[in-house]
């Protein structure tokens, strides 16, 4: 009795973790993130507050300590927001930060809180504006990104 009491709260604490989820969707980098490849997401979304995040897959080939992206947003006309932002990958001894399975390690960066959307069609871009220090050009390929992820929840 108390074994099926367990399995439906864990099966009740999934499926209420994902009723916020909106959009959630992966792309694979092959081998390595050149610097003019662009991971885009399209999507649909109703009028409301959303929050969106940057899923980032790694593995241990990736050597900073830190990731910038360029991330556009645009509905059906225009862009409606572009960011440069930096997120922290590593702590200050070079361990990589983020859920770890196996060799993999798995981030879920925020990208925007109570953003408000229209109803419509979205396209999201993604790319990478890693460069090395001192150094005025891009990081032409970025080594050690296995998955780059879009998500939308609904704002809580």
């Amino acid at each position: 009795m108390l074994t099926r009491v367990l399995i439906v709260l864990i099966i009740f604490s999934f499926i209420s973790c994902g009723q916020d989820r909106i959009f959630d969707s992966y792309k694979t980098i092959p081998n390595q993130w050149d610097k003019d490849s662009l991971i885009m997401f399209e999507f649909d979304l109703k009028s409301s507050s959303y929050n969106s995040f940057i899923n980032v897959r790694t593995d241990q080939s990736y050597m900073f300590n830190n990731l910038f992206l360029i991330i556009t947003v645009h509905d059906s006309t225009k862009i409606i927001m572009k960011d440069t932002l930096e997120y922290k990958m590593a702590n200050s001894d070079g361990k990589l930060l983020g859920k770890k399975f196996l060799n993999t390690y798995e981030n879920k960066l925020v990208h925007k809180e109570s953003a408000k959307f229209e109803n419509g069609k979205y396209l999201v871009t993604i790319q990478h504006a890693m460069r090395k220090i001192n150094k005025v050009s891009g990081l032409k390929l970025l080594d050690g990104i296995i998955n780059i992820g879009y998500r939308i929840e609904r704002e809580k």
